[in-house]
């Protein structure tokens, strides 16, 4: 990995490309799996089905998603990311706030997801795999108020997405480069 002037890599590790892409392909499969059981298919087997996928890798992402998160700010403070490609001033705060903001909304859909089940006193079966028992009693508020963040959440995901893929366009073969090795 080529260095810049300044000590930071030019492109993104292996580790932090592998972190990137899987997130995101999880993010998307996650983000229409939930729209489709909200908005299209809302009942039947079919909605069953397509739940118990949403539930179930939602629950698996949940490791992966933590380290995602401590991955990003252990390269940060190591200053083991290659500069950014703008210059100082209001766009890059901008790029550096949607970021942070993806990490955000990220945590909190994977902290109400499970919430919601959690506080029906509910466990979460996985796939069939396993079931992740309640730690908690019911909570008809907290069902509620977790239920309601996760939609928001949602949208809020579609729209940070939506720029960052823009900012990633903006940029060009660069941005692409540097995230692809």
């Amino acid at each position: 990995m080529s260095a810049r002037p300044s000590g930071r890599p030019a492109v993104h590790g292996p580790v932090s490309r592998l972190v990137h892409w899987s997130g995101a392909l999880l993010t998307i499969v996650l983000l229409a799996l939930g729209l489709i059981i909200d908005d299209v298919v809302t009942e039947g087997p079919l909605h069953r089905r397509l739940s118990a996928w949403h539930y179930g890798l939602g629950m698996l992402s949940l490791l992966p998603l933590l380290l995602r998160v401590q991955w990003s700010v252990l390269t940060a403070l190591g200053r083991r990311r290659p500069e950014p490609l703008s210059p100082p001033g209001l766009q890059r705060w901008i790029e550096q706030g949607v970021h942070a903001a993806l990490l955000a909304v990220l945590m909190v859909m994977a902290l109400t997801g499970p919430l919601m089940f959690w506080s029906e006193g509910e466990p979460i079966h996985v796939l069939g795999w396993f079931s992740v028992p309640s730690p908690i009693e019911a909570n008809a508020a907290l069902h509620h108020y977790s239920g309601r963040l996760h939609d928001v959440g949602a949208k809020l995901m579609l729209a940070l997405l939506a720029l960052h893929v823009a900012g990633a366009l903006r940029h060009g073969r660069t941005s692409l480069r540097r995230m692809a090795g």
